[in-house]
């Protein structure tokens, strides 16, 4: 039995389930492997909500997300077949980009792209603009036979005969000339990359190499859009469909003789191979083939396999609201596109976390690209644990906006076999920066440690202001750079590596022996669960007689007459309500953090009003 190991049972009693089990195992147990997600060529996988199994991935070699999702059974005497509609979304600036149609690459512009395609599966008009190829995995009643196949056409291509002008300027300007290519998507060979690695973890999970490779060539079609825009299909002898697929174990002798059949004499087989014969040298390179010699991978030694074993570890801080965590989505989303991985170590203020939703990352998962840890014991614990599971490429400490750097360093000393300490980076909020600094010394001392410094939100402070805020800064520390940005927006090159001196935090603890945490300072945090929406009206009211003790606020709200998850942001009596990125988050919380005053009654407001 193929794959008794890892999905014992009767696979035909609950197919559609089942089918959609085996495939989830699949990517599931090569990803959470160490060192083996790397070498097979996974750079990300986050599972999908709906109705049916699905998933965005990142793999090596290409810049964009992968999206792939079941869509049903074909099912023959004695055996089943499970098919997924593959699709492709590529990053707005790869060269893939100018093959797609004028109206997905315009979508790859926009501002919500990726936010659209974390959630393609609810929007079937923009994911079929991505549609790039099928994807199908057959099983025998047996369990002793199991293909992988992969079928689509050389190209998508859309013929415009009208071609497409625009007026520009009171000038009309020609996008495609009549008779040109809407889009000439490569799209089987795209496709082919996904599989590429697919096959690799099913031959690593299967714990042997395919043992048969049909390829079969078919004539394809383009489409042909009219001057009145209707669509039509004309054969095309240049653009041919392909069908790959490859075989584990015993024949698939239905389904693979029933492929063949369904081809006509249309079709023309380019391969047809067995085991025992020399492998077509088109695919003799492939991992399929050797995959499987990577069980017991958890042992490899990355040297060996070239991949680095000290990950830079960057100490991420600021005061409350400053903008850490919208760094941290720019971060992660800009080192994910290029194919690295990285782990966050988060470390919170108040019951209710708040920051890993935010970031959409949970603890234990790997998610297009990042993996969120919360920290509950000691610094080194965690970052032991997370590189010896997660193979990182970068590590991100993300301290509370209470927390004070000085305190962490003893323990950074203690992590130069697993990490390499790169730097502190202290997010500066703008606009609240010179009140801050006055009641907190602990914000003083985030600013001292810092070995680079951003200062968030410039634009809400003018050009005079920025001016006085830098000045505030450099009198803190001289030394460090300083970055105005915006919106937390900050080019990751300026963090890594941003110079060969040795950390001035590190250089200069020796000097004090003890440094304030908020505790020395009397800061407080309540957090308050809310059983029910809030009236919308009360809610505001509230919000805008909080003391001035209070002077940090965050959580997920829902309104009365807007029934959806809201996110809530209150930084030194500025707020701003947006919607919150999961919906399907069932928890309701409002987390007050402040100083002084009386906490418990500022608390028992915002109980009451999810009483009313």
């Amino acid at each position: 039995m193929l794959f008794d190991a890892f999905l014992p049972g009767d696979l035909f009693r609950h197919t559609p389930q089942g089918m959609q089990e085996l495939f989830r195992i699949i990517l599931m147990r090569t990803n959470f492997v160490p060192v083996l997600r790397h070498v097979i060529g996974w750079r990300g996988l986050k599972q999908l909500t709906g109705p049916v199994e699905g998933w965005t991935a990142r793999i090596h070699g290409f810049d964009g997300v992968f999206g792939i999702f079941f869509v049903g059974l074909d099912n023959g005497p004695g055996w089943i077949r499970g098919a997924f509609r593959l699709h492709y979304f590529p990053h707005p600036d790869e060269e893939l980009v100018e093959r797609c149609s004028l109206q997905a690459a315009a979508l790859s512009q926009s501002g919500d792209y990726m936010t659209r395609v974390r959630d393609f599966m609810s929007d079937p008009a923009f994911a079929d603009l991505f549609y790039i190829a099928d994807l199908t995995m057959g099983v025998d009643a047996e369990r002793k036979s199991l293909t992988l196949g992969l079928e689509g056409f050389e190209a998508l291509r859309i013929v415009c005969e009208a071609g497409v002008t625009v007026e520009r300027d009171g000038q009309r300007i020609c996008l495609i000339e009549p008779g040109g290519l809407d889009s000439n998507f490569p799209a089987f060979a795209t496709a082919f990359g996904f599989f590429d690695i697919l096959a690799a973890s099913m031959t690593f999970n299967l714990g042997q190499a395919p043992g048969g490779l049909l390829l079969v060539r078919m004539p394809g079609f383009e489409l042909r859009r009219c001057p009145k825009g209707q669509i039509s299909e004309t054969i095309a002898d240049d653009n041919c469909r392909i069908r790959l697929t490859l075989r584990y174990g015993q024949a698939l002798t239905g389904e693979e003789n029933g492929a063949q059949d369904a081809c006509g004499e249309t079709c023309r087989i380019v391969h047809d191979w067995a085991f025992g014969e020399p492998v077509p040298e088109e695919f003799a390179d492939r991992r399929w083939w050797t995959a499987h010699r990577l069980q017991g991978a958890s042992s490899i030694d990355k040297k060996a396999l070239g991949v680095d074993a000290r990950p830079p570890l960057i100490v991420l801080t600021g005061f409350l609201g400053s903008g850490k965590t919208s760094f941290l989505k720019h971060f992660i989303e800009y080192q994910t596109q290029h194919s690295r991985f990285v782990a966050v170590i988060q470390n919170e203020i108040g019951s209710v976390g708040l920051d890993g939703k935010l970031l959409d990352y949970a603890v234990t998962e790997i998610d297009e690209g990042c993996v969120c840890c919360s920290l509950s014991g000691s610094l080194n614990r965690a970052v032991k644990g997370i590189v010896s599971s997660f193979d990182p490429d970068y590590i991100i400490v993300e301290t509370t906006g209470l927390a004070n750097p000085f305190n962490m360093l003893e323990e950074m000393e203690e992590l130069t076999e697993q990490a390499r300490f790169d730097c502190i980076l202290t997010v500066v909020d703008a606009p609240n920066v010179q009140k801050t600094l006055a009641g907190h010394p602990i914000a003083v001392d985030q600013i001292r440690a810092a070995d680079i410094v951003m200062l968030n939100k410039r634009d809400l402070v003018g050009v005079e202001g920025l001016e006085s805020v830098m000045r505030m800064v450099r009198e803190h520390n001289p030394h460090a750079p300083v970055f105005p940005a915006v919106n937390g927006e900050l080019h990751p090159a300026l963090v890594l590596d941003a110079d060969d001196r040795p950390n001035r935090a590190l250089a200069n603890k020796g000097g004090e022996r003890h440094h304030l945490s908020h505790m020395h300072e009397g800061l407080w945090s309540k957090s308050v669960r809310l059983e029910r929406p809030l009236e919308r009206e009360a809610f505001l009211a509230t919000v805008d007689r909080l003391p001035s003790s209070i002077f940090r606020a965050k959580g997920v709200i829902e309104f009365a007459d807007s029934p959806q998850a809201l996110l809530f942001q209150y930084v030194g009596g500025r707020y701003e309500i947006s919607i919150f990125p999961e919906q399907s988050d069932t928890d309701r919380f409002v987390t007050l953090i402040g100083q002084g005053g009386d906490p418990q009654s500022a608390a028992e407001a915002i109980t009451a009003l999810s009483a009313l």
